[in-house]
C-alpha cells in the first residue's frame, strides 16, 4: 500500500471517478463537498471521512473494501476493473 494512506485512497477515488467518466464537480455535488475538496482528496492532501467515502461508494457502485486493497496499475477490460468487487443493484 502507499506510504501515505491518504494518497492511496485519493488515487483510487480518481481512478474510479475517471473510469466512470465523472467530473470532480459531479462527484463533489453528490457527496456534498466542493470540487476543490475532491482535488485535495485525489492528491492525498486531505483525508476523506468515512461518511464521504460511503457516499462516493454509493455514487460509483463500488465496494468500500476495494479502497483498502493494494493499488495496482491495471488496464481496463470493457471499461471495467476486473479485480474490483462491485455490488450489484
Amino acid at each position: 500500500m502507499e506510504n501515505n494512506f491518504n494518497l492511496h485512497i485519493g488515487k483510487k477515488i480518481k481512478f474510479r471517478r475517471l473510469e466512470l467518466g465523472l467530473t470532480q464537480t459531479k462527484v463533489a455535488v453528490a457527496i456534498q463537498v466542493t470540487f476543490q475538496q475532491i482535488q485535495k482528496y485525489e492528491k492525498g492532501t486531505n483525508s476523506i471521512s468515512s461518511l464521504k467515502l460511503l457516499k462516493f461508494c454509493e455514487l460509483t457502485d463500488t465496494d468500500m473494501k476495494w479502497f483498502f486493497e493494494p493499488f495496482k496499475d491495471r488496464k481496463l477490460t470493457n471499461g471495467r476493473d476486473n479485480d474490483r468487487n462491485t455490488t450489484t443493484r
